[in-house]
């Protein structure tokens, strides 16, 4: 089956769903269109684009090279074509496609969960000009205990002609969140919080710390965490459903935010001045094969949330970025101030703009 009958597939699955009712259809409310902007210091620029909804998750992008490179797009799509049948389950279908000059790289997975928690999922990757082919099975069970909800799954991984075992294990509540699991290509782990909400505009803390550890399969990769927090969680990123993108690994078909093997996705990545009101930051540690790393920290402080403000000023924020690359010693580094306004047109659509104006610095010690 090609890319396109399948992502075509994907768009007709959700047919029933968007002529289930009119426009006060509980399956069309909710989600967002986003349109992302990014330019590097050499030129090199990225449009992201995504289409949000609960039955419809995908998007385009383009990675444009001003210096000689070839330019990458790439594009995909995750469908519920179950919504408006819960009786008989949910069924959760995929598909992504990376395209750079002659090189393609296709992925397609999806998984059938019964109304009683289990699930039977598979998928596989391909890539024209590489070795690096995957394929994957997995069995998963997510039940609630008492006020503790869990996930499990056991699957098995083929990359490079080698067979792989591993799972995933996630544990949470309202407020806590742990997960673990691996593919034998790496293992990743998360732990979460979220305070209680108090109610629009007070202070609801949510911090989450992320690893993965790509050093212990075949292809010797990086070590990755990442902390993001805010004093003002709302909704998304540091939520657990979001969350659960990122623990369950890229097998665990989690539509609250579906991820994949494949990089670059439509699924960007919130930048820090987004995950929350009052103050954000988020600190990525990169250790690299070759013994150097990189650290990021970032900044994203709302004065006229924080001195409690009831007006176009409660958009401004102010952030500073520093991104680093150390080997041995040695550090460089590139230091920006931002400032930036986060304005809603649409309350009710949700729809927000981000302008923003940077002063780059740098230094090197």
């Amino acid at each position: 089956m090609s890319f396109k009958i399948l992502l075509f597939a994907l768009l007709a699955a959700i047919q029933p769903c968007i002529y289930a009712g009119d426009t006060n259809s509980p399956y069309l409310k909710g989600g967002k269109i986003d349109a992302f902007y990014d330019r590097k210091d050499n030129g090199d620029f990225q449009v992201n684009s995504i289409l949000w909804s609960p039955i419809f998750k995908g998007g385009h992008g383009i990675q444009v090279s001003e210096t000689g490179g070839q330019d990458i797009n790439y594009f995909g799509g995750f469908a519920r074509a179950l919504l408006t049948r819960p009786e008989l389950g949910d069924l959760i279908l995929g598909a992504q496609q990376v395209l750079q000059g002659d090189r393609k790289q296709t992925e397609m997975q999806g998984e059938y969960r019964l109304p009683s928690g289990l699930g039977f999922g598979g998928g596989f990757v391909d890539r024209n000009l590489s070795d690096q082919d995957i394929k994957f099975a997995k069995i998963s069970y997510r039940n609630e205990w008492q006020s503790i909800k869990y996930i499990v799954s056991a699957q098995w991984q083929r990359f490079q002609e080698q067979d792989h075992s591993g799972g995933y294990l996630a544990l949470y509540n309202k407020q806590l969140m742990a997960s673990w699991g691996s593919d034998g290509e790496q293992w990743r782990s998360t732990l979460g919080y979220v305070a209680p909400d108090q109610g629009a505009n007070k202070l609801r803390p949510a911090i989450e710390i992320f690893y993965v550890d790509n050093t212990i399969g075949q292809v010797n990769g990086s070590k990755d965490m990442m902390v993001t927090g805010s004093l003002g969680f709302r909704k998304g990123f540091l939520g657990h459903k979001s969350r659960l993108g990122r623990a369950m690994g890229p097998t665990g078909v989690e539509f609250a935010n579906p991820l994949g093997y494949l990089n670059p996705n439509f699924n960007r990545r919130l930048t820090a001045w987004e995950v929350g009101d009052f103050v954000n930051f988020r600190f990525i540690h990169k250790t690299l094969p070759n013994t150097g790393r990189e650290e990021t920290l970032e900044t994203a402080i709302y004065p006229g949330q924080l001195l409690g403000t009831d007006s176009l000023a409660n958009a401004l924020f102010v952030g500073i970025g520093v991104p680093a690359r150390i080997r041995g010693k040695m550090a460089s580094a590139a230091c920006w101030v931002i400032t930036s306004a986060l304005i809603t047109l649409n309350p009710a659509l949700g729809c927000n703009t981000i302008l923003t104006a940077m002063i780059p610095l740098s230094f090197s010690v």
